[in-house]
């Protein structure tokens, strides 16, 4: 009973309440969208990018502008983005010293008019009121610093809920404690002038996780930094193509960001992990022991965490029901970045290899 309890308290602490953007938007306020220049980085999302630039193209109050970041892309993204009449900017081929992600988001930022500057990756969308949200949140940090947005996960086939344990981390090395310790990189919020002051994507450029480096800078810095749930405004869909790509995916920073993260939150999340593991370890030999407490224990678990990751994600009571299964993947996936983070130190995604290690650059093939 003992170990039940230890995992139900480690959740309670690393899953604090998160705060959301809030429902109401102020119509009258629509000119602080018209200041914001939206900047999408993009290689090879002609599966997704349409469905974020069609909501973009249906919101209450237009951008000023958008802009696409052709970032070398071989399939159809740029032909796609050219069908909405946004702006398309393409990088020059990725020097040496910097991450691709980075390197979009850096010219993206420079090619940008506007006062305030909205980062979104190609697999978001926003809902019709979504960016007069996002302007109204900024602008209670009086348009200043830095502002991040958790979207809403929606998934939609068999492998996606396996992303649970992956959501669950990053969420809890964010707010640990209650307290913003980094950003999502889906998407992030910041003034012109902030952003320039920070050194833009350009001093973040050799970091793969740039959103987590880039809060943390700011925080050190002492500007303003928030991060909120995006429920009712943002939403995303990682990886639906299947579950070959979720694990690719999620491997291919997930340790880097790990140590990125706060020490003390790092530890506490490894402590909460092991417990998990420990739990099911023994799992036939505390059911035939205690199996009305073992299975009390297991079931106060799987619904304390359906209601944490209901907030992030429509995830089912299933889902969670089924968590060690999620466990599971989720360790073998860790284990896979571990390795290409500390030993390989590279790995290839949309085509090209990241090396994983600091100072060195992401190369094409």
């Amino acid at each position: 009973m003992t170990l039940w309890i230890t995992a139900i308290i480690l959740t309670f602490v690393l899953f604090p309440k998160v705060h959301r953007l809030k429902k109401d938007i102020h119509v009258q306020k629509a000119f602080l969208v018209k200041k914001c220049s939206v900047i999408i980085p993009a290689r090879n999302e002609e599966g997704t990018i349409g469905r974020l630039l069609e909501s973009l193209s249906k919101q209450l109050a237009s951008p000023l502008e958008v802009i696409v970041v052709n970032d070398g892309s071989t399939d159809r993204t740029k032909d796609v983005a050219g069908s909405y009449g946004v702006h398309i900017v393409d990088t020059p081929p990725l020097p040496e010293g910097w991450a691709g992600k980075t390197w979009a988001c850096w010219h993206g930022a420079n090619a940008a008019k506007g006062d305030i500057l909205i980062f979104l990756d190609s697999d978001t969308w926003l809902d019709s009121s979504g960016l007069l949200k996002l302007c109204e949140a900024y602008e209670e940090q009086h348009s200043d610093g830095i502002l991040t947005i958790q979207p809403y996960h929606v998934m939609k086939h068999g492998h996606e809920p396996f992303s649970l344990f992956f959501q669950l981390i990053i969420m809890a090395s964010v707010h640990f404690l209650g307290r913003t310790r980094g950003g999502y990189g889906q998407c992030m919020i910041s003034s012109k002038e902030s952003y320039e002051r920070l050194g833009g994507h350009e001093d973040m450029r050799t970091q793969v996780v740039e959103h987590f480096s880039f809060a943390k800078k700011a925080s050190g810095r002492g500007e303003k930094v928030r991060a909120l749930n995006g429920k009712g405004a943002v939403n995303m869909r990682m990886y639906e193509v299947g579950i070959e790509e979720l694990f690719s995916g999620w491997s291919k920073s997930f340790a880097s960001g790990a140590k990125s993260g706060h020490p003390f939150a790092t530890i506490l999340t490894c402590v909460w992990i092991g417990t998990l593991v420990s739990l099911l370890a023994q799992g036939v030999d505390r059911m035939v022991e205690a199996p009305y407490v073992y299975m009390t224990g297991y079931g106060v678990l799987a619904l304390q965490l359906y209601l944490i990751s209901r907030v992030i994600g429509n995830f089912t009571f299933l889902d969670t029901l089924l968590f060690p299964i999620h466990l599971l993947f989720f360790l073998l996936a860790f284990t896979r970045s571990f390795l290409q983070t500390f030993l390989t130190k590279k790995v290839k995604w949309k085509g090209r290899y990241i090396v994983l290690d600091k100072g060195k650059d992401e190369k094409m093939k």
